[in-house]
């Protein structure tokens, strides 16, 4: 869904109200008593995203009202499914287009689109229900209107944002680590495991193998089983069905680490701590400490048996 990958990177948040003077259009703002850190967590979140909503200004032309009574209508688990047509009609098939005609049905789609993926997200993190989603929508249409400040400066927005990140990440990490502690007494009970030097890698003999052993700059081909700290299998290259062919160059470390201590034609467990995977890496990759099942079946010099790299 081309319209929704395009909302996805328009961020949300808001609802208050204003009123016009007699003579001057004074426009009056609601003031809000925070009662607790959760309400200015919820604010901050709805002024943030609506802040990034209005940083696209191919968006200007938006109907403001239309928005926000999406973004107050779906702020929930429930997909916005219908939305997908209006969305192609209102944008065009590349997202590029702006056919006023649907402008109306068009912004109340992208504010529901908008609310869903925000609360789908704080779901996935296991915070949505610390979060006071009236306030998530009051956010939303004062940060619409640019009348955020009146509750809560940038500085104190953006210090609450940071702050929330910061702990989640602690949560994370902390969480990463137990499951770690829990993976590596198991690992250190096996009889035949052993250290690769005094990298925090370590070598399970399955099978020992009868060739040589491949340096950092190798080719290899191995087949290999993926599973993190609980047990769960990630990937194998069984289930691909092909060996992985590659330059340990191009490797995690613990893999440029374990596998000149292999020999070809072995199977081995290799151990290899957060540190040494992909911590620090992209965010959708595994995290934290990694057990790979290996198959060595052979290696050689550079380009010998991995495919060459593109040349750009």
């Amino acid at each position: 869904m081309k319209n929704l990958l395009l909302i996805g990177l328009i961020p949300a948040m808001l609802f208050g109200f204003t009123a016009c003077g007699d003579d001057e259009n004074e426009v009056v703002v609601e003031e809000i008593e925070f009662k607790n850190a959760n309400e200015k967590l919820s604010y901050a979140f709805g002024v943030e995203n609506a802040a990034g909503l209005l940083k696209e200004t191919r968006f200007d032309a938006l109907d403001k009202e239309m928005l926000i009574e999406g973004f107050d209508s779906n702020l929930s688990a429930t997909p916005p499914s219908e939305c997908d047509a209006t969305l192609q009609k209102f944008l065009g098939p590349q997202g590029m287009d702006f056919d006023t005609t649907y402008l109306a049905d068009g912004s109340k789609c992208i504010g529901r689109m908008i609310s869903f993926q925000f609360h789908t997200q704080m779901s996935q993190i296991g915070k949505v229900s610390e979060l006071d989603l009236d306030m998530v929508k009051k956010g939303f249409a004062q940060g619409m209107y640019e009348q955020d400040t009146v509750n809560m400066s940038v500085i104190e927005r953006t210090q609450i944002i940071t702050d929330f990140g910061k702990e989640l990440e602690g949560n994370f990490v902390a969480e990463i680590e137990e499951k770690d502690n829990i993976f590596w007494q198991d690992v250190l009970s096996k009889p035949n495991v052993e250290q690769v030097g005094e990298t925090g890698v370590y070598l399970e003999t399955i099978k020992r193998g009868t060739g040589g052993s491949p340096d950092v700059t190798s080719d290899f081909e191995a087949n290999y089983i993926l599973t993190n700290a609980l047990g769960d299998t990630l990937e194998s290259s069984y289930v691909s069905g092909a060996p992985l062919k590659m330059n340990l160059s191009g490797v995690i470390a613990g893999w440029q680490i374990g596998f000149p201590a292999m020999k070809k034609g072995g199977k081995y467990r290799l151990f290899v701590p957060w540190e040494k995977a992909y911590k620090g890496g992209r965010p959708e990759a595994p995290q934290g400490a990694l057990c790979f099942f290996v198959e060595f079946i052979d290696y050689g010099p550079a380009g010998s048996i991995a495919p060459p790299r593109p040349q750009y």
